[in-house]
């Protein structure tokens, strides 16, 4: 083999070297990226996110709402956007390979998160139910004391929970109930109305419980709730023993639910 032809095979294994060499830091990038995400590709996605809702919605304004995180994993980036005029929109998008954005599908009928949440009113329902939960809690606070309701339902600052446009069949179905649930409204006790409801709550109990603790505490809340012009439709309330268990199973056999209580059910 000639010099020349030597130094030209040097040359290119050299070369292929190179090129192998870029190939694998090039993948291991990719890997990292594909497991941790990157900054210009979260920036980027959060452009985008914002620049698909506001073609959604046209008219308003949208940015990322970072109290939710816009983390990515195998080159998939899903941001929240929240509106500048109404606090009732506000959804998640999804970005997919830098350039695929749509958004993500929620809900039993596999719906675009803007048309279950905001269209079809889950966002109004729940902060609605929100604010009817503070309106009542601030009433049986006042009007029923001797009530200890347990922490589990406090984490908004409520002592209960109400979920709006509720039935048995159903559960929490909004958007049968758009035309009562305007975006953005206050909360108006004639909406109780007008979509049915569910109140939840845990009572603490300084005895095991009996039925008829029960009956008191659902007959108490109906009668306060409906006093102040909050009718809900049922009551869901659980009893629960105040006293120490040593034995977990021991406390859940003492712990007493009414279960889904029709309101006209109630003495």
């Amino acid at each position: 083999m000639t010099k020349t032809k030597r130094t030209r095979k040097t040359k290119t294994l050299r070369n292929l070297a190179w090129i192998a060499a870029m190939l694998l830091i090039l993948a291991l990038l990719l890997a990292f990226d594909a497991l941790n995400g990157d900054p210009l590709s979260q920036r980027w996605a959060v452009h985008r996110a914002i620049r698909y809702a506001e073609k959604l919605y046209p008219g308003q304004t949208f940015h990322w709402d970072q109290r939710t995180a816009a983390d990515g994993q195998f080159f998939h980036y899903v941001v929240y956007v929240q509106s500048d005029q109404s606090r009732d929109t506000n959804f998640a998008v999804q970005t997919r390979f830098w350039l695929l954005t749509d958004d993500e599908i929620r809900g039993m009928e596999f719906e675009p998160t803007h048309t279950f949440y905001v269209d079809h009113r889950w966002n109004t329902a729940y902060r609605l139910g929100d604010e009817a939960a503070q309106q009542a809690a601030a009433y049986l606070t006042v009007q029923a004391p001797e009530l200890n309701f347990a922490s589990v339902y406090g984490a908004k600052g409520n002592t209960v929970e109400i979920d709006l446009c509720y039935t048995e069949q159903d559960g929490m179905a909004p958007a049968r109930y758009v035309d009562d649930l305007p975006l953005d409204a206050a909360f108006d006790k004639a909406l109780l109305q007008k979509v049915p409801s569910r109140l939840c709550a845990q009572v603490f109990w300084d005895s095991k419980p009996t039925e008829a603790d029960m009956q008191q505490v659902l007959h108490t809340l109906k009668a306060v709730l409906e006093a102040n012009d909050l009718p809900i439709t049922y009551y869901d309330i659980a009893l629960v023993p105040a006293a120490d268990y040593a034995d977990h199973s021991a406390f859940l056999a003492d712990v007493l639910e009414s279960g889904l209580t029709p309101a006209n059910e109630i003495a």
